[in-house]
């Protein structure tokens, strides 16, 4: 399947990546990495997954959603990243929240993602979240050789080889993350 982006080097465009993005980006991977981390310019209207996947002729099993989620057991409050395939659900209710020995697993609140990951919505992703985050990664994630995910700004999408992830603090394979496509 040929998608219609056109995707170009990251470093060399830097003004369609949010700049929290590029210098994480520019300072946890080396040159040949970095060259390899591509980025393309799309229409904000498509800038959910399913749209994008079907505006651009997308393989959605590339495309990767990342979800904030806040923890909750009494008092104590954490954040937690989710990625999954585009098309599939988060299976929050028992996976996370057993996992992280939750009572509660909601969506963070939009205020607080937006402001401690220094990225627009509709387009976070992985790379750059706040260090005591856990980034729980379902393993289809990685099951493609690229993946094509939020830059941090609506305008465009990035394309990185999925084992790129693996390279992120706090990565956590995590079985069952994704449920049921949509």
């Amino acid at each position: 399947m040929e998608n219609n982006l056109k995707f170009e080097k990251i470093m060399d465009n830097k003004g369609l990546i949010s700049e929290h993005t590029y210098n994480c980006i520019d300072s946890l991977f080396n040159e040949e990495e970095k060259d390899n981390i591509l980025v393309a310019e799309i229409n904000p209207e498509y800038m959910d997954g399913i749209k994008l996947c079907e505006h651009y002729n997308i393989d959605p099993k590339t495309g990767a959603n990342c979800l904030i989620c806040e923890c909750r057991r009494g008092e104590n409050i954490s954040y937690v990243a989710l990625l999954v395939p585009t098309g599939y659900r988060y299976n929050m209710s028992s996976t996370v929240r057993k996992y992280t020995n939750s009572r509660m697993v909601s969506v963070a609140p939009l205020d607080y993602v937006l402001k401690e990951t220094k990225m627009e919505y509709g387009s976070i992703n992985p790379i750059g979240l706040p260090k005591e985050w856990k980034l729980f990664i379902d393993p289809k994630v990685l099951e493609v050789e690229r993946i094509i995910c939020g830059s941090g700004l609506q305008k465009s999408k990035i394309s990185l080889p999925s084992n790129y992830l693996l390279k992120l603090d706090n990565v956590e394979i995590l079985e069952n993350l994704a449920k049921d496509e949509v």
